[in-house]
């Protein structure tokens, strides 16, 4: 040692645990990547839900079946248990898809129309876009 460092305080660079955590007290609780992935199913399968009753004919069915549904997520949003949550979420989504396919819904993300699809074949032959007439093993 010195006689230059002797004479100086060395300044400590790790911080006490109080100074570490201000940021994250900031913050508040931050939810781990399952919780996050969780937490956006259940809103996309919420807001499913909404989308699909807005396809309803009749706004008195609109209103009954958008107060069924907030009940349902309601009556479930303070369960802890791991497999009624999980039980709840599939047969959300098992809902749904019966809800999407009674009302028509298509969802807009899903492309319909491949263009490279042999069922978007336009024949007058065969309208229903088959290929081929006769087994291949006959010739």
């Amino acid at each position: 040692m010195s006689s230059r460092n002797a004479g100086r305080v060395v300044i400590n660079r790790t911080r006490s645990a109080k100074s570490r955590g201000g940021a994250r007290d900031k913050l508040g609780k931050i939810p781990s990547l399952k919780e996050f992935v969780h937490k956006q199913n259940v809103i996309r399968q919420y807001r499913g839900f909404f989308r699909a009753v807005k396809m309803l004919n009749d706004e008195k069915f609109q209103l009954q079946g958008g107060n069924e549904v907030r009940q349902m997520f309601r009556t479930m949003q303070n369960e802890t248990d791991k497999l009624s949550i999980s039980m709840a979420l599939k047969d959300g989504e098992r809902k749904l898809k019966d809800l999407r396919s009674m009302v028509g819904y298509v969802d807009p993300n899903k492309t319909l129309n491949d263009a490279d699809s042999w069922m978007n074949i336009k024949d007058e032959e065969d309208p229903r876009g088959r290929v081929g007439v006769a087994w291949p093993w006959d010739k």
